[in-house]
């Protein structure tokens, strides 16, 4: 497994730019916070690899009757992907289906409050965050190019996680204080 981090924000803002290394601490690119038509102000991220073209991922604008169930909305040069929150989990733990290139992917929480990313049913990555040195740490698959889409959606997906946590905290605090 190859071995990527960045140094995590509690709070990213306009114009922030994080760096993702490599275990020898090359940088590989970086992560922006950025813009999509039709997605939630401040929920959109870039990720571009260095010498590549970015790949943005965002949180669809959500109502009143879809405001529990999050779509994510994924920004290729060539293609538009969705993801969307699995009804009945996300209310107990972060869980994201989609399809993207022929591939089922699936984004869930485990138990250690990490992120496993599997493709057809086959882990290819976790990660991990250290709140104390703010750290976040990617292990990947080494058959996963770093300029590939399945590789910035594993990198970006760790924000929209951070805003479940965020939004899921607020709803906890309000039903049960």
């Amino acid at each position: 497994m190859n071995l990527y981090q960045f140094k995590d924000v509690s709070f990213m803002t306009k114009g922030k730019v994080l760096t993702v290394e490599n275990e020898e601490k090359e940088r590989i690119g970086t992560i922006e916070q950025a813009n999509i038509s039709g997605c939630e102000k401040g929920h959109v991220f870039s990720f571009t690899v260095d010498g590549g073209s970015p790949i943005l991922l965002g949180i669809k604008k959500r109502s009143i009757k879809n405001f529990f169930v999050a779509t994510y909305v994924i920004q290729t040069e060539e293609k538009t992907y969705t993801l969307k929150d699995k009804a009945g989990n996300s209310l107990l733990s972060f869980c994201v289906e989609g399809n993207i290139e022929s591939q089922n992917i699936r984004i869930e929480e485990n138990w250690s409050q990490n992120l496993e990313i599997k493709v057809d049913q086959t882990h290819i990555a976790t990660i991990k965050a250290n709140d104390f040195t703010f750290k976040t740490t990617i292990l990947m698959e080494n058959n996963i190019s770093e300029s590939s889409t399945l590789f910035a959606i594993t990198v970006l997906m760790y924000f929209m996680y951070k805003i479940y946590k965020n939004e899921s905290e607020f709803i906890e605090n309000i039903l049960f204080d």
